[in-house]
């Protein structure tokens, strides 16, 4: 009896050893993982904050890019357009047949385009024929039961917005437009 007491103590003393260097591997392990969490974040702050900094023009390129056409620089190439306030932009009236299936006939709407870039609304003054034939197009296919819903407009305002967005950078134009708004919308 007295021996298994002292093997009993004996695997209780060889635990007891074990789990202070057991112990001291876990607090080495959380402590390199905590400073490559550290530095992954320090290093994401660096990139995301003092990165921008680095990528925006000087005072003396923008001067120089001031003397060209809107969106071109000196020698032609197109310049990367500088953030300002918003711009907006008044359409004119868009009056469609809905599809048929509803009590609803006509939809007339009237747009505003909101964009910082001057250049954009010139690309849409000159390729508006082609311009409101798309839009003309996206109206007509509307249901009165969609829009109106929040939800429904909300949609539409976005359909047409990608829609002048693709179709200007197809054109070859400048299209950062960030928002479409509407000024009115009837249905009758």
């Amino acid at each position: 009896m007295a021996e298994k007491k002292k093997a009993d103590k004996k695997q209780a003393d060889k635990g007891a050893e074990k789990a202070p260097g057991g112990r001291m591997k876990l607090i080495i392990i959380l402590v390199i993982l905590l400073l490559l969490l550290a530095g992954g974040g320090g290093a994401a702050y660096y990139f995301l904050w003092y990165g921008k900094s680095a990528d925006e023009p000087d005072a003396s390129a923008e001067t120089s890019s001031e003397a060209a056409p809107a969106g071109q620089t000196e020698e032609g190439t197109a310049a990367i357009p500088v953030a300002g306030p918003l711009i907006y932009h008044k359409l004119e009236s868009f009056t469609v047949n809905l599809s048929p299936g509803g009590p609803v006939r006509f939809l007339r709407v009237s747009l505003t385009i909101a964009t910082p870039n001057p250049a954009v609304i010139a690309a849409v003054d000159k390729h508006m024929p082609m311009l409101r034939n798309d839009i003309l197009t996206l109206l007509a296919v509307q249901e009165f039961a969609t829009l109106n819903t929040p939800e429904g407009k909300d949609t539409l305002r976005e359909s047409l917005r990608q829609t002048l967005v693709r179709l200007l950078a197809r054109s070859g134009e400048p299209s950062d437009i960030r928002d479409v708004l509407f000024n009115e919308l009837i249905m009758q």
